[in-house]
């Protein structure tokens, strides 16, 4: 497992993607000693200026990160949701949804992202915008006034230009 962290000095974009597949396979069977290692590659990939490298980096390491090491990756996380890059800000907003999903502790740290899940949700990428509806609404989805104003807010602003995120607010409002 450690080796493998070898392979990320390779400039390759396939054996990148593979190095992601099999760290993402192999971690949760490995010594966490050894994740913390990885944990700083993928966070140095997360800061690079390749938006296919960043993109992969945030889904892998949502995988491997328990809550203890996700306060040390969220200024990233946060970045990357807002990022200009269509590719990076829904890898992270599908990552922050993994993540709200794990743990509840991560949950509650994820939650403290609505702000910038709801700038992403302005974005002139529709995939974006609909993972940024998703994410809004499982954050609120224990609470029925917040679904209601969650509906409310973009049903009347007319901001939401993905036909995708239009569906969700439907679904949405069906379970008023």
């Amino acid at each position: 497992f450690f080796g493998a962290t070898k392979l990320f000095m390779s400039d390759d974009a396939s054996l990148r993607r593979m190095v992601y597949l099999f760290i993402k396979d192999v971690a949760e069977t490995c010594n966490p000693d050894d994740v913390i290692i990885v944990t700083s590659c993928l966070t140095k990939d997360m800061t690079c200026d390749v938006d296919l490298y960043r993109g992969n980096a945030l889904r892998v390491l949502v995988r491997i990160v328990d809550a203890a090491m996700l306060g040390a990756i969220e200024r990233y996380v946060k970045q990357a949701i807002v990022d200009s890059s269509g590719q990076v800000s829904s890898s992270a907003l599908v990552s922050a949804t993994h993540l709200f999903m794990n743990t509840p502790d991560c949950a509650a740290v994820v939650r403290r992202w609505i702000s910038e899940a709801t700038e992403a949700t302005s974005s002139p990428n529709e995939m974006v915008q609909f993972h940024a509806m998703q994410l809004l609404y499982q954050i609120k989805s224990n609470d029925r006034l917040g679904v209601s104003r969650l509906v409310t807010q973009y049903s009347q602003r007319n901001t939401l230009r993905s036909p995708l995120a239009l569906v969700l607010l439907v679904r949405y409002t069906s379970k008023l």
